[in-house]
């Protein structure tokens, strides 16, 4: 800019130099020209400069401020304290859904778009700005087509010279994806994924918070710990998709019968564990009772029905515990009090049963040994031909003598070994030594069939029937002479178990349905399937002669099995009354107390011979 001065101004001066006709340059006249002017036109040059310079950076500057504070995730605000105006930028208007111009002068129209629950935290807010402080403020506020966002808003107080409070001011900034993304991790560490229940680390926290309450407030609370029945061999036989599908919907049936207030969490694989906080004894067996009943109908899957039930058990605070760890561990115990009496019930804690948990480690522990220590046995009770009385077959049960606690229930010691995995090994033993006693009878001129339980966890072995042909091999007992009895539990993998069925008959060994009318198999299915028998449970036979709907069903399943054309036998029979009404109504055969309970290979010897070897 200098140059292009110095060279006008040196050509205006040439030209009039050229006019007046003073064409020669005196030496004043160029130190003047060097001394004097060319200064003063590089001082106004550099002034000119400057002020452009700076025009064009406060334009910048202020087209950067704008571009910064008019995107969509941030806006600037002023409340002057005079009037109680409220100035927003631009950026507002895509964040909010409202204009600039709709917010100037309106403060009411920004608090009344506040979420009720965070409109306290924003007076607070304003309150700090007030008092002279700068502030920090998140809350949640409606747009105006509705939808919640998040901001997060800085503010200062601005004082004139006299130290008044003339205005506030700052910037807001929208949240709304952080507060989502935090929302989302929050949901990871405290709930489970497959649910969506609370998890184990939640209900920790939860229940720490309610124990303090009770303490403040001198009130009682419930620990209830469930374990879904079966809900292992559903997983195994019929696959993992499936097995998370039946716990989203129990999770739905139990979140069903608690209260707003209380808290099911899952607890892990298919355990669940609720808190019921402010609750007294009686309120909670309705609760239990509740999520019982809930389990009286069958879960609805794509791939048909499924049937499971719980296991409650139940400690209470601060009678059992005043922690919650101890809690949990009592109503633990409790749970397997529950399983113990038969599943599908719930059990307070009680003391006398303290040591179930030592117990049932004993008998864990005690499983891997007890094969090698020969504390199996088998005994066997009797079949027996309703019309006659006589022995057309035994059924073989296993029996525990352990060396520290005695006899125990196959009730209590095959679903640990279910649960263990160890139930194959003994089913395996069971089979081969049925095996081998049946053909010690028959060299003795005995020639009954003998037929074993087996589980359903073992029956879904491939190498099931291979099993069962290297036990006839071993033992050298013709495969008319053993039958195999399954539950109708197993009916739920029809594939699977149509082909080891179809793979028994081919070895010639017989195969019955027992615990029949427990409500796993169909008609439909047992049609297609290659069954020879089919035994009543005993819940049916205790009731049919004091329960007319019980009555029925019985002889609906006599009918039913005749038009299989399969033989039906009753189990638990324990009185001549429940003879005479199976025999009316068409039943085969029987067994129970009534005619003899399990007794050792032995004592079965002698009343074979008495029957099947008269002297």
């Amino acid at each position: 800019m200098i140059c292009l001065i110095s060279v006008l101004i040196t050509i205006v001066w040439l030209i009039y130099r050229n006019v007046t006709g003073i064409l020669l340059v005196t030496y004043y006249e160029i130190i003047i020209y060097i001394l004097i002017l060319q200064p003063a036109l590089w001082w106004v040059g550099k002034q000119y400069d400057k002020s452009t310079y700076h025009s064009k950076t406060q334009l910048l500057q202020q087209k950067e401020l704008e571009s910064l504070f008019n995107n969509n995730y941030s806006f600037l605000w002023v409340i002057d304290e005079m009037d109680k105006k409220l100035v927003v930028s631009r950026g507002i208007e895509e964040i909010a859904g409202y204009t600039s111009k709709e917010f100037e002068g309106n403060f009411e129209l920004w608090m009344s778009r506040t979420y009720p629950e965070d409109q306290e935290k924003v007076h607070n807010h304003y309150r700090r700005l007030l008092a002279g402080s700068p502030s920090k403020c998140e809350w949640r506020f409606f747009r105006k087509d509705g939808e919640i966002r998040w901001l997060e808003v800085f503010g200062n107080p601005i004082f004139s010279e006299s130290g008044t409070l003339i205005k506030l001011n700052g910037v807001a900034y929208d949240i709304t994806e952080r507060k989502q993304l935090e929302e989302k991790l929050e949901k990871m560490a405290y709930y489970d994924s497959l649910t969506g229940l609370p998890n184990r680390r939640f209900f920790k926290e939860s229940s720490q918070k309610a124990i303090s309450r009770c303490v403040q407030y001198n009130q009682n609370l419930a620990v209830m710990f469930i374990d879904l029945d079966r809900f292992k061999f559903i997983n195994d036989t019929m696959g993992h998709d499936i097995g998370d599908k039946l716990l989203k919907k129990v999770s739905k049936r139990i979140s069903r019968c608690i209260r707003d207030t209380d808290i099911v969490a899952r607890h892990g694989g298919d355990e669940f564990i609720i808190l019921l906080d402010d609750i007294e004894k009686p309120e909670v067996s309705k609760i239990a009772a509740r999520i019982l009943n809930e389990f009286s109908t069958p879960f609805e899957l794509e791939e048909g029905e499924l049937f499971t039930t719980p296991s409650i058990g139940i400690s209470l605070y601060p009678r059992d515990g005043e922690n919650i760890a101890a809690l949990t561990k009592k109503a633990d115990n409790a749970m397997y009090l529950a399983k113990k009496r038969g599943k599908n019930n719930f059990q307070f804690y009680v003391y006398e049963n303290e040591d179930i948990m030592e117990r049932r480690l004993k008998i864990e522990q005690g499983l891997k040994a007890a094969l090698d220590n020969s504390e199996f046995e088998l005994h066997y009770q009797p079949k027996i031909v309703l019309t006659s009385g006589e022995i057309c077959g035994v059924e073989a049960l296993l029996r525990w003598r352990h060396p520290e606690l005695g006899v125990i229930s196959p009730l209590e010691f095959i679903p640990v070994a279910e649960e263990t995995g160890f139930i194959r090994k003994i089913g395996e033993w069971v089979i081969k030594e049925a095996c081998r006693q049946n053909k010690l009878w028959q060299k003795s001129g005995l020639y009954i069939k003998v037929a074993v339980n087996v589980s359903s966890i073992q029956f879904e072995d491939d190498l099931f029937a291979e099993r069962i042909r290297q036990a006839l091999m071993e033992s050298q007992l013709s495969p008319e002479y053993l039958g195999v009895e399954i539950t109708e539990s197993v009916m739920q993998n029809v594939e699977l178990t149509s082909v080891t069925l179809h793979e028994l008959k081919q070895l010639g060994v017989k195969v019955s349905v027992d615990d029949f009318g427990t409500g796993y198999s169909s008609l439909s299915v047992l049609s297609k399937m290659p069954i020879d028998l089919v035994k009543i449970d005993k819940s049916f036979i205790d009731e049919m002669l004091t329960d007319s709907n019980t009555a029925s069903l019985v002889k609906t399943m006599i009918t039913m099995a005749e038009d299989l054309e399969l033989d039906i036998i009753a189990e638990g029979i324990e009185n001549e009354q429940q003879v005479t009404f199976l025999i009316e109504n068409g039943c085969q055969f029987g067994q129970g107390y009534l005619y003899s309970p399990p007794i050792p290979s032995a004592e079965t010897e002698k009343i074979l011979k008495q029957q099947l070897m008269p002297v």
